[in-house]
């Protein structure tokens, strides 16, 4: 984008409300205005300790061509499940150019494998996470994992896992993001093309929408609304690079709203689930943790976004404006996008 300074986030908003705290007061915040301001402030990341991503492709960027990457090293993390509650073991596997992001169930005969791509998609009317299938072979809840790999400009993959989801961990990117760090980035000796927006593109479902705008940059703007009275109006703006996706995005955590709970519990969801690894929002107060950013909820949702469309398999340049999306129209617009721009 246009006057964005790289590693910072773009036009940001101002604040809204914060969410209160039990034991950890936040400062009170000015309400969204209508437009953000013209230039981004500076500010001190909350994460100072995450990790510098440094490679000659600098992952997503506004570049017409870069080449294809992996990673350097194994990688292997443990963990629960959120919602099937079953302790699993991922291990990052280099890749070869042309690969793609590939999940191997090795608990299952044969190790079947099952592409990370859009057309593998299982779609649902209850859709708290991602789902992916290949034949009987399923995984899910793997957007926290994807944003990762879409963010840091890692195109090939190999991710084993022992069971039907990846480790939850603290709810957020980040132990991902510092995992692949570790491993190393490993260029690859073939191009890639980012899927570029040429002309506007507008997709609507329910009350959701989505906007897709030409740009120089992986550009995503995220209007979040909610009717509960705890949780004001929050907007994110934000240029993509590994490094602002590292400090802005990436530890932002999973949240939902305590009156959820026993719901999502009796359909089978979170069962993995615990305090520490998720920002539970009561009526009148958040119930275990502070918040990492102020407007940690709007940041978690761009992350989930980021992760839901890097099943289009390429890096992506534009700007994309997103109002009232989740995981399941965040699928329909994957398919909807592919098609417009591949035709």
């Amino acid at each position: 984008m246009r006057g964005a300074t790289p590693g910072q986030p773009a036009n940001r908003p101002h604040q809204p409300n914060p969410l209160p705290l039990q034991k950890h007061p936040q400062k009170k915040l000015k309400r969204p205005s209508k437009r953000p301001p013209p230039h981004p402030r500076k500010k001190t990341p909350p994460h100072a300790d995450a990790p510098s991503i440094a490679s000659r492709n600098s992952g997503l960027s506004n570049l017409p061509n870069r080449f294809q990457q992996t990673i350097t090293e194994p990688a292997e993390i443990s963990g629960k499940g959120l919602h099937s509650g079953l302790a699993a073991t991922l291990r990052f596997l280099p890749a070869p150019a042309g690969q793609g992001v590939v999940f191997r169930r090795i608990d299952l005969p044969g190790a079947p494998e099952i592409p990370a791509r859009s057309e593998n998609l299982v779609h649902t009317d209850l859709m708290r996470h991602t789902t992916l299938a290949a034949g009987e072979a399923r995984v899910f809840t793997i957007e926290h994992l994807m944003a990762a790999t879409a963010a840091l400009g890692i195109d090939n993959l190999i991710v084993e896992i022992d069971t039907e989801e990846p480790p939850f961990l603290d709810g957020s990117s980040l132990p991902f993001v510092e995992l692949l760090t570790r491993a190393g980035i490993k260029v690859l000796e073939a191009p890639t093309t980012p899927l570029v927006v040429s002309r506007p593109l507008a997709f609507r479902d329910g009350d959701a929408e989505i906007t897709a705008l030409p740009s120089d940059d992986f550009r995503v703007t995220f209007f979040y609304s909610s009717d509960e009275p705890l949780l004001p109006n929050q907007q994110g703006d934000f240029v993509i690079t590994p490094e602002t996706f590292t400090r802005e995005i990436a530890p932002a955590r999973t949240f939902c709203f305590f009156h959820e709970i026993e719901q999502l519990r009796a359909r089978g969801l979170i069962r993995g689930g615990n305090l520490s690894s998720s920002v539970v929002i009561g009526r009148k107060a958040i119930i275990n943790l502070s918040l990492r950013f102020e407007d940690e909820p709007v940041r978690h949702k761009i992350l989930d976004f980021i992760g839901d469309i890097a099943l289009l398999g390429r890096p992506l340049q534009g700007h994309f404006m997103a109002s009232k999306s989740g995981h399941r129209v965040h699928a329909a617009f994957c398919n909807f996008l592919r098609k417009e721009l591949e035709s």
